[in-house]
């Protein structure tokens, strides 16, 4: 059983796990039959995903390089 001095370890999402939700935020920006309360969510829950993924060591360093290589930097 966890104590105060070795706590669980919470569930982080992956980079996976991030992909998929900004996946499903685009396809719900594409969609013509879904309201602009369903894109809301989509972009919210993709937004909690990627807050939780900021929390993993080097999530933060990963998602830098890459804007820095897809900007040609």
């Amino acid at each position: 059983m966890p104590t105060l001095a070795n706590p669980p370890t919470p569930w982080l999402p992956t980079r996976a796990d991030l992909d998929a939700a900004t996946a499903r935020t685009a396809a719900a920006i594409g969609d013509p039959s879904l309201s602009l309360a369903d894109v809301q969510r989509a972009a919210e829950a993709e937004e909690a995903v990627h807050q939780g993924y900021l929390h993993r060591p080097g999530a933060d360093a990963e998602l830098q390089a890459e804007a820095e290589l897809e900007a040609g930097l």
